[in-house]
């Protein structure tokens, strides 16, 4: 499969590479590619950080080399102003159609910029997605009103009694986070077992934290806010009514459509690009590093995102200046 051709413009300025996101992989690759005196456009839909910032500011890191814990936030403001200072171009923009235009690509951005480039870089994440909702009685009435689908900053929670749905990393992370400033912290999980690294499993065992297994949800009551949650043992039936100030569900998300196959970029399953050892795409040109890739033996984290960005560039500067060493 190919990309439809498109046409470029003029007089508009031609990119070395455009790097498509800007969470740790596409500020990594925007780094690099100024090294390397690439003109470098960085595009991201959201927030520059990525999830970092917008999704987890609050929430500390505990993986990134030479940080013993770092908030999100902080990380991902760290990426930013490197990458800006490196020299590399950072706009905001969802990324909805690239065409092939000679030996170039035409991006084009919901709001129906265009911007041209030689190379491009995929650095997706895990795309555009929302919250997974667990559609129960209340749910949608209190969304805003106390029910929410992540923390975003700690201080929201203080003194407050606080119930936590789900059972994986990011759930048990948010109480973990949470659990010193609020009243109090339930954390409610389907499954007789926790899902998450040992580590975060480890930690909430220790922590003030009252864990309610093989527990699910049914519904939501309050007035004007949120007042009450209750909870049914799916072995037993025993309901339980708790009092609680606030709701945070955590179950996971929903992806939106990715526009990735309509590009021509063979992917693994529905949503991950395949990528050979250098990053390389099944498009030429195309390049791909961070969670949107696969390949046998990935593993998604911060690291190992940046060092699959590194290799993109390079693959990138070998792709466009043919060097002899190459």
């Amino acid at each position: 499969m190919f990309l439809r051709e498109g046409t470029l413009s003029p007089s508009a300025m031609v990119y070395d590479v455009v790097v498509v996101g800007g969470g740790p992989a596409g500020l990594t690759a925007g780094i690099y590619a100024r090294t390397r005196s690439l003109s470098t456009l960085i595009l991201e839909a959201q927030e520059m950080g990525g999830q970092l910032s917008w999704l987890y500011p609050t929430k500390s890191v505990y993986d990134y080399p030479s940080y013993i814990a770092i908030e999100g936030g902080e990380l991902g403001q760290l990426f930013t102003l490197h990458a800006r200072e490196s020299g590399a171009e950072m706009l905001s923009g969802e990324v909805v159609d690239v065409q092939r235009s000679g030996g170039a690509f035409v991006l084009r951005t919901r709001d129906g910029r265009s911007f041209e480039a030689r190379a491009i870089i995929l650095a997706l994440g895990m795309g555009l997605f929302a919250p997974k909702r667990l559609d129960v009685p209340g749910e949608a009435e209190f969304e805003g009103g106390g029910v929410t689908y992540n923390a975003k900053d700690r201080r929201e929670f203080k003194d407050k009694r606080v119930l936590i749905v789900g059972g994986g990393d990011s759930a048990l992370e948010f109480a973990l986070e949470i659990v010193a400033a609020a009243k109090s912290v339930v954390l409610v999980h389907r499954r007789g077992e926790f899902r998450a690294m040992e580590k975060n499993v480890e930690a909430v065992r220790k922590a003030p934290i009252q864990v309610m297994f093989n527990a699910e949800l049914t519904s939501i009551e309050g007035d004007e806010r949120v007042r009450r949650a209750v909870v049914y043992d799916n072995r037993t039936l025993k309901k339980s009514v708790l009092d609680v100030d606030a709701i945070i569900i955590n179950i996971g998300f929903e992806p939106k459509i990715t526009p990735l196959p309509k590009w021509g970029i063979a992917l693994e399953g529905e949503r991950l690009i395949k990528v050979k050892m250098d990053m390389s795409t099944s498009v030429p040109g195309i390049y791909a590093c961070g969670d949107i890739v696969s390949y046998p033996g990935k593993d998604k984290r911060i690291v190992t995102a940046c060092g699959e960005a590194v290799t993109a560039v390079m693959s990138v500067y070998k792709y466009l200046k043919a060097p002899y060493w190459a």
